[in-house]
């Protein structure tokens, strides 16, 4: 298991894998029942359908930039996250906004609920 002590270590091992494309420590960052809204209509479900989803991006889709979220504890293994992310695929730009709903687990933080949508 990825160790992510911290809500700023997870944010960081999230971009890691996130542009190394490496579907199973990606997905092993998710819980086992997480949530996602992407960009997608459908509503993906659990940590498998999470992998799928991911591995279906273009393998030039990247983090181009992903500043430190806004945090709000809710408990102390609790909280919400939001942020302008900039993500690309190739040269192109693809700006989101995305927030998460993080729960910490046997010691590390993983995504419960994850929402990203184009931003205008």
């Amino acid at each position: 298991m990825t160790a992510t002590p911290t809500i700023e270590a997870f944010h960081k091992k999230w971009i890691e894998v996130f542009n190394s494309h490496d579907l199973d420590t990606h997905a092993a960052l998710y819980t086992e029942d997480a949530m996602l809204f992407g960009s997608i209509p459908e509503l993906v479900v659990g940590r498998a359908a999470i992998k799928a989803y991911f591995g279906g991006r273009g393998p030039k889709v990247h983090v181009a930039n992903y500043p430190f979220p806004q945090v709000v504890m809710i408990r102390e293994d609790v909280a919400a996250t939001a942020a302008h992310v900039d993500f690309a695929d190739g040269d192109t730009p693809m700006p989101y906004r995305v927030t998460w709903m993080l729960v910490k687990q046997d010691g590390n933080w993983r995504i419960a609920q994850h929402h990203g949508s184009p931003r205008g």
